[in-house]
């Protein structure tokens, strides 16, 4: 399952979900909680959280969380095509392997998918 971050494209959720991969969407779910809110939803759920929120490196990174994998995407209106391909192959390549004991922050541009295991 994924966790699609409140501020994270509508397109890319409907789109996920066109492709019958089950999504929860903070904004449908629980507007207004905190990063830190989204991250425990997402461990304690066990999801792959979605987001464009460059916070959530911070809270990787700077705070030190772990046990979720977290994909972050960075892209301009016009890329929007090449990054949900990217996005897709990936979230599938993750479900199909299911639950994991590494845990990633994962980052998409129009250019390449970075992956930093956490």
């Amino acid at each position: 399952m994924v966790l699609a971050d409140e501020g994270l494209n509508g397109k890319i959720v409907a789109g996920l979900r066109k492709q019958n991969i089950e999504v929860t969407w903070i904004l449908e779910e629980a507007p207004g909680i905190s990063d830190k809110e989204v991250i425990e939803y997402a461990k304690s759920s066990n999801q792959i959280l979605i987001t464009e929120d460059k916070d959530f490196g911070e809270w990787v990174f700077a705070h030190k969380v772990e046990e979720v994998t977290i994909v972050f995407l960075r892209y301009e209106k016009d890329d929007y095509a090449k990054i949900f391909d990217f996005l897709l192959k990936l979230i599938k390549s993750l479900l199909k392997a299911g639950k994991s004991s590494q845990h990633e922050f994962i980052t998409i541009n129009k250019n390449k998918v970075r992956r930093r295991f956490i």
